[in-house]
């Protein structure tokens, strides 16, 4: 014969006020909390505290879907008197531009890259 548990009391479902969620959320995420320990002490699983953070929490900021520029400068010697502009010219077209993105990577491109090309390459490695 098989064993039969019958169970007589009230299912119970809390409703938990935004304020009180907060206060459970600073405590479990303070310095001293940790979730298991606040989820215990509030007769809570520890994953509804999670969803409580995931609720609350502030969205998350998309990438620019077009890539921005900023000021550069040039770093190196500096150009003698006389035709220094010509020489400048001359010298970035010969020469590759080192540009450090955001996310660390180091992209080394022709000085003389058309800018839409350019702005293409940036935002296809930021994105990956």
């Amino acid at each position: 014969m098989a064993k039969v548990e019958i169970l007589t009391g009230v299912e119970r479902q809390r409703r938990w006020s935004t304020e009180q969620k907060l206060l459970i959320l600073q405590e479990a995420f303070g310095v001293d909390g940790t979730v298991t320990d606040v989820a215990r002490r509030h007769d809570v699983l520890p994953q509804q505290i999670y969803a409580w953070r995931k609720k609350f929490s502030p969205p998350k900021l998309n990438a620019p879907e077009i890539a921005l520029f900023i000021p550069v400068s040039l770093i190196g010697g500096s150009e003698r008197s006389g035709d220094s502009s010509k020489r400048s010219c001359v010298r970035l077209k010969c020469k590759d531009v080192e540009i450090l993105l955001k996310n660390g990577r180091l992209l080394r491109i022709a000085a003389e890259i058309d800018l839409e090309v350019l702005s293409s390459l940036v935002a296809c490695v930021e994105a990956a």
